[in-house]
């Protein structure tokens, strides 16, 4: 009896530890959008940073999704009384928050557009330059914008590589559920 209670809490301490070593170690996320003649989406995440296995989330292919047929409406319990103020404030905190966790690994953005029109393509790609000549100095960042003066389009591909570290969420979360939905003040 004292053995297998002895193989189930080294099982246990097994468990824990690569669940910890899971939240430790740092997930990549990298999202792609394309556009030639459709709108093109792919992300893939990389459980181990750089060095682990691409696990597909989304291949860009776009699935007509099936029609599920209707249900009655059932009445809905809420949270107790919303405080939309409360919620509001906790939420810009937690994207604050989660902005500082996230750390963008390469950014790159390849664009061709054209309004048809010279001098509105002129116009929005003079508003784009601080965009383009403010992240020339930057590694991570690529940005190429082209102006097509002749004809209206809108072609480009843009690519983001996040990594963030899962244990570093839990604290954000947490303060933000006590925030929102915590005790009244």
């Amino acid at each position: 009896m004292f053995l297998i209670v002895q193989v189930v809490l080294w099982a246990l301490v097994a468990a824990f530890a690569v669940i910890l070593l899971v939240l430790v170690t740092p997930l990549r996320l990298e999202l792609q959008v394309s556009r030639e003649t459709a709108f093109r989406f792919s992300a893939a995440l990389r459980p181990f940073g750089r060095f682990g296995p691409r696990i597909s989330l989304s291949d860009g292919q776009t699935k007509p999704r099936p029609k599920k047929p209707e249900r009655k409406k059932k009445a809905r319990r809420g949270f107790g009384k919303m405080r939309p103020k409360q919620f509001a404030q906790a939420a810009i905190r937690l994207a604050v928050d989660l902005i500082g966790l996230v750390r963008v690994e390469a950014a790159s953005l390849e664009l061709r557009f054209g309004l048809g029109d010279p001098a509105e393509t002129g116009q929005i790609y003079g508003q784009m330059t601080p965009l383009i000549y403010g992240t020339s100095g930057v590694s991570r960042v690529d940005v190429t914008v082209e102006p097509l003066f002749d004809q209206a389009a809108l072609t480009g591909r843009a690519a983001l590589d996040l990594s963030l570290v899962p244990l570093r969420l839990v604290p954000p979360f947490a303060r933000f559920g006590w925030a929102a939905f915590g005790p009244a003040r």
